[in-house]
């Protein structure tokens, strides 16, 4: 309920402003209260099911505060919350699942590499700087050790544990 006990009633007749405490809130403002809401909750809850409700709220806002009654700012935040549901939300999940940043070690997969320490033909171990780390690194195929010396150019194939397992023939191209 929107009324103190020396403050004037708030019914739907006259909604314009109600008192929450001490404070006199615009109807449009709480409809902006409840959409900054909505939107800060959706951090919280996956599915931007809370935002598409955030974006009915503010055209509910709008609605109020260009003085609309309670009827058309009800239809204006559902018509809106569907809209954005069906339109914004597939994009919104489109985006959030996109599969094109690749991150830690499965970033380095295909990347050339330079040769620090040349590999050994007997384990097919050495060393290899990427990025300015300088990784273990083993050859998939011993036979290539000769190609592998210092300073030579290697590609990765996989990262197994701290190892890179790479190769002395570009794989992307």
């Amino acid at each position: 309920m929107c009324a103190s006990a020396n403050l004037p009633e708030f019914t739907l007749k006259n909604a314009v402003s109600c008192y929450l405490g001490s404070m006199q809130w615009e109807v449009w403002q709480l409809w902006l209260a409840a959409a900054m809401a909505l939107v800060i909750l959706e951090i919280f809850v996956p599915g931007f099911v809370l935002a598409c409700l955030g974006v009915g709220a503010l055209a509910a806002s709008i609605a109020s505060g260009l003085g609309a009654g309670l009827t058309v700012q009800l239809v204006s935040a559902a018509a809106m919350s569907l809209v954005a549901f069906v339109f914004l939300r597939p994009v919104a999940l489109r985006m959030a699942s996109s599969d094109e940043a690749v991150s830690g070690v499965e970033a380095l997969i295909g990347r050339e590499c330079r040769v620090t320490t040349a590999f050994d033909a007997d384990t097919g171990l050495g060393r290899c700087k990427v990025d300015g780390d300088d990784w273990r690194a083993q050859l998939s195929d011993r036979a290539e050790a000769a190609k592998a010396q210092e300073h030579a150019a290697v590609w990765i194939e996989r990262v197994e544990s701290n190892t890179l397992i790479v190769t002395t023939t570009n794989t992307n191209s």
